[in-house]
């Protein structure tokens, strides 16, 4: 079901907290006794007033536009409203609409994938006189806040690929044996095929599976299902899509190897799958072949999965993580595995966060990059291959938009449309023409005018440009680059025939 606005269409479902606040008065000390007449004044005519009403309609977040829009209602004497549109506390625009109720919209460009971004919209009753004159009651607010991440449109599983056209259609590529690319089908794809997926408002992979969220909020999956990743209540492999039981309002999803992970709009973590190192978060390691709740978890903002562990970051911008600890990657300070989540150690004011194999990439709100977790490639960034079991910033890079985790490597997004990697590049994953490892950032060769990267978990790197056309590197054994060949790519080439 989709529930689309006028103008735009509803690709990205929010996750919202309502929030309700009051602002205190001014004094009056100090003014003239024109001025403190005025103030007087006005303080009488805002008597009574309130916004009685503010909702959300809908919204939507593509290739870097978010809008939105809604209702609002005042209460009697106010006859207007002031509407003000905050993005991660940052004024952006704001309106004046007259009567006592009406509809509101907003629109801004400038935002990433996979990053998570608060809008907040703050609603102010108003009075206009028959001369025009207007006063705002600043002492009757109403205000939503809530939580935006738009899904990559591409994704990079184990040894195939995935994208998500504007049209609402999915697309797969690359090893298909347990019918990941959800055709209905156990046929390698060299080139890109249609999935049995339609209209998702998001996709993940980082294994043998895939798993999709609807605009209605339900959650699908297909591929690999030893462990009960896909949560359809059994350890059968599905070719096209099936529905996780029991499972709705949610607004993403994360796969890791053999689990799967959903974010809901009240901010609480459910997950499904392999738990055998505690990847659930459910206090056990007991297998789940259906959806559990991650216990002492909420208020969540993002989520990420990686080998037998999950990440999840809080609107407050903390990190936390469960599962499989061996490496550090939970970044607490120790190597114990945690069966329930505990807080990365240090880490503050994050806005992303991904995972690779067994290593943790958080992206700051200053642009700065912070890894942790196993090094044996070099790809936590820090010019070592040394394991480190607490955050570490990477030098030399900032300014940076997106960040992703690979199988034993990390890319990065900047706000120039360039890419860089560092890591394992045996299979020519960092994309700069080599096979060299790189234990510090290197750009990816000849390419530009990027708006999203994914890495995936055997070494194979994707990006979208701008205009929407893909374009790939690194392995290819299987078809995943869709350039159809299976030849290694030690730069980019594009995947032909497919635009976003």
């Amino acid at each position: 079901m989709r529930r689309d606005l006028p103008g735009f269409s509803l690709r990205f479902l929010l996750a919202g907290v309502l929030a309700l606040s009051a602002c205190d008065g001014g004094s009056e000390a100090g003014l003239s006794p024109d001025e403190a007449s005025l103030g007087t004044h006005e303080s009488a005519m805002c008597l009574g007033t309130s916004v009685s009403s503010l909702t959300l309609s809908g919204a939507s977040t593509y290739q870097g536009d978010m809008a939105g829009g809604g209702t609002w209602t005042v209460a009697y004497p106010a006859n207007a409203v002031r509407l003000e549109y905050y993005v991660d506390g940052a004024l952006r625009s704001s309106d004046e609409r007259t009567g006592s109720s009406g509809s509101w919209s907003f629109s801004a460009a400038g935002f990433t994938c996979g990053i998570s971004n608060t809008l907040q919209v703050r609603a102010y009753p108003m009075v206009v006189d028959s001369a025009n004159n207007r006063t705002t009651c600043w002492d009757a607010p109403r205000s939503f806040s809530y939580v935006v991440i738009e899904s990559c449109p591409v994704i990079g599983g184990q040894a195939h690929s995935l994208a998500m056209k504007q049209d609402g259609s999915v697309w797969g590529w690359g090893a298909n044996f347990f019918g990941q690319l959800g055709d209905g089908t156990v046929t390698q794809r060299n080139s890109p095929v249609r999935s049995g997926m339609n209209s998702p408002s998001g996709i993940a992979s980082f294994g043998n599976h895939t798993v999709a969220v609807k605009q209605d909020g339900t959650v699908w999956a297909w591929g690999d299902n030893e462990y009960g990743e896909l949560g359809d209540g059994t350890i059968t492999h599905r070719y096209t899509p099936v529905q996780v039981v029991g499972l709705d309002n949610v607004i993403t999803v994360a796969a890791g190897i053999y689990h799967s992970v959903a974010l809901k709009q009240d901010g609480t973590v459910w997950t499904w799958g392999s738990n055998t190192y505690g990847a659930l978060g459910d206090g056990t390691t007991t297998q789940r072949n259906t959806p559990v709740q991650v216990v002492g978890l909420n208020n969540v903002a993002a989520i990420a999965a990686g080998f037998h562990f999950t990440l999840a970051m809080k609107q407050d911008g903390t990190v936390w993580g469960w599962g499989a600890n061996y490496f550090g990657q939970l970044g607490n300070g120790t190597t114990t595995d945690r069966l329930t989540p505990v807080q990365v150690s240090g880490l503050s004011g994050v806005r992303g966060i991904s995972t690779g194999h067994a290593h943790s990439v958080a992206l700051k709100r200053d642009g700065t990059v912070w890894t942790w977790g196993y090094n044996g490639y070099g790809q936590l960034g820090d010019g070592t291959a040394t394991a480190r079991y607490l955050p570490v910033n990477v030098p030399g890079i900032s300014g940076v938009k997106l960040a992703v985790g690979g199988y034993y490597y990390t890319a990065v997004l900047k706000q120039d449309g360039t890419v860089w990697g560092w890591g394992d590049n045996y299979m020519g994953q960092l994309g700069d023409g080599t096979k060299t490892q790189r234990r510090t950032p290197v750009q990816v060769s000849g390419l530009g005018n990027i708006t999203a990267i994914t890495a995936g978990c055997n070494g194979t790197t994707l990006a979208v440009k701008q205009g929407g056309t893909v374009w790939a590197w690194g392995w290819n054994a299987y078809g995943q680059i869709g350039d159809g060949t299976t030849t290694e790519r030690l730069s980019p080439v594009q995947v032909p025939g497919l635009s976003l």
